[in-house]
């Protein structure tokens, strides 16, 4: 296991995330412009290029460093060994070497395989490539964009897989206590954050006008795929046993309940009765009430919030395509 490429981008300073974000916005906006100036039919997004890399590596560092703090919080109620939790430690921040280079390799080949589909054909992307500084800097800005996404996609599906696998089989739940495992959930919402963010810049790719935007659907559906399973893995396992607990909770409650009422005529039920079947249907009330999903309003108000940030930007874009078709 080693730590992710990624991470070691950022600086090590205070508000180094910001920082590195900054640096790679100064660096990179001017060199896919310079390359976009002599660009013909197919000129690069440099705009989207700049901003999507120099958004998602600081932003990934964010959310690793949250989801290191959900994995301590969730510490006092997992029953893990030390070495055990080292090593599920270890798993939000680093991969292994064959890991790592399948996703290079991936997303290279991803990148490659989008440039031909935007040429027309694999000979054409390859031309297009060596002809030219322009078509050079094109296609290098598309293939580090696709190997940077990919890296940090499979990274948060990797985290995911971490805390589906502590909620299934390693933490201890109780029907009663669910606001110990709300870590689960903002594991699961700030990990869609990173994706969800990344959505709302590809209308810059239309807005430069370099690109039809339905050359821009493939890379929005490999991000869209991986969102819902990055939100899903770190809370369905858990909520699949609060489902079970909590149907069979009902069911004993039920058992005890129907004993308490046998011999009972009709309606009638003796004072002892009563006194013992009156705690047994509070109980079992509150029980019927229990989430078996591990978010409260604060989470699912995080998230909407979220969910509403692409729609604003692919409307901005829109409108401000057509002030500017209008002044034109």
């Amino acid at each position: 296991m080693h730590k992710i490429w990624v991470l070691k981008l950022i600086l090590p300073l205070r508000y180094g995330r910001t920082l590195t974000g900054l640096l790679l916005l100064a660096v990179l906006l001017p060199l896919f412009y310079a390359g976009a100036a002599g660009a013909g039919e197919h000129r690069p997004p440099a705009l989207f290029f700049g901003l999507i890399i120099a958004y998602i590596i600081p932003v990934f560092s964010f959310i690793t460093a949250k989801a290191q703090e959900a994995l301590a919080a969730l510490r006092p109620i997992l029953d893990l060994g030390d070495v055990a939790y080292e090593r599920f430690h270890a798993r939000l921040d680093s991969a292994s070497l064959r890991r790592t280079l399948l996703s290079l390799c991936g997303g290279a080949l991803a990148g490659y395989a989008h440039l031909s589909f935007i040429r027309g054909s694999v000979s054409a992307a390859t031309d297009a490539m060596l002809s030219n500084f322009s078509g050079a800097l094109t296609a290098g800005g598309t293939l580090m964009v696709w190997i940077v996404m990919t890296t940090v996609i499979v990274m948060l599906l990797q985290q995911a897989v971490v805390f589906g696998r502590l909620g299934g089989d390693h933490v201890r739940v109780t029907l009663l206590s669910t606001r110990k495992l709300l870590p689960f959930a903002r594991v699961a919402i700030s990990s869609s954050l990173a994706v969800i963010g990344a959505l709302a810049l590809f209308p810059l790719i239309n807005l430069e006008g370099g690109l039809d935007l339905a050359e821009s659907v493939p890379g929005a559906l490999a991000i869209l795929g991986p969102l819902i399973i990055i939100f899903v893995i770190p809370v369905w396992p858990l909520h699949q046993r609060l489902v079970r607990l909590k149907q069979q909770e009902l069911v004993a409650l039920n058992e005890r309940i129907e004993a308490v009422l046998e011999g009972a005529s009709g309606v009638h039920v003796a004072a002892a009765g009563i006194d013992t079947l009156l705690p047994l249907l509070n109980y079992r009330r509150e029980i019927a009430q229990q989430s078996t999903w591990p978010f409260d309003v604060g989470n699912i108000t995080t998230l909407l919030f979220y969910l509403i940030i692409p729609p604003l930007t692919w409307v901005g874009a829109a409108l401000i395509e057509n002030l500017v078709n209008l002044a034109m």
